[in-house]
């Protein structure tokens, strides 16, 4: 009985295992706060290593955090947040472009 009880709980394991169609895949970035996520290839705002020195470049800004948030993450008008942090580094978009 407790052989075919852990084989039916070895199956369900898998069985879930399989259903869930994220399993397997890497985290995406740019979901949890303290991410540091790549640049775009060739993108010369990705030498920056953090929020401090991407801020400090003016031909760069962040990347948005997609994570949860209490409350919406409020644009500074600079390429960066008041109250969420950058989780990359980019080069600007011209002015009216789409947010990334």
């Amino acid at each position: 009985m407790a052989v075919k009880l852990a084989s039916v709980a070895a199956a369900l394991f898998i069985l879930i295992g399989s259903a869930n169609p994220s399993a397997g895949q890497p985290n995406p970035c740019g979901l949890s706060p303290h991410d540091w996520c790549p640049s775009p290839p060739g993108d010369p705002c990705g030498r920056h290593v953090n929020e401090r020195e991407c801020r400090a470049d003016p031909a760069c800004e962040g990347m948005r955090y997609r994570g949860e948030s209490v409350v919406s993450c409020i644009s500074d008008g600079r390429g960066f947040w008041s109250n969420c942090p950058a989780v990359g580094c980019i080069s600007r978009r011209p002015s009216g472009g789409p947010q990334r």
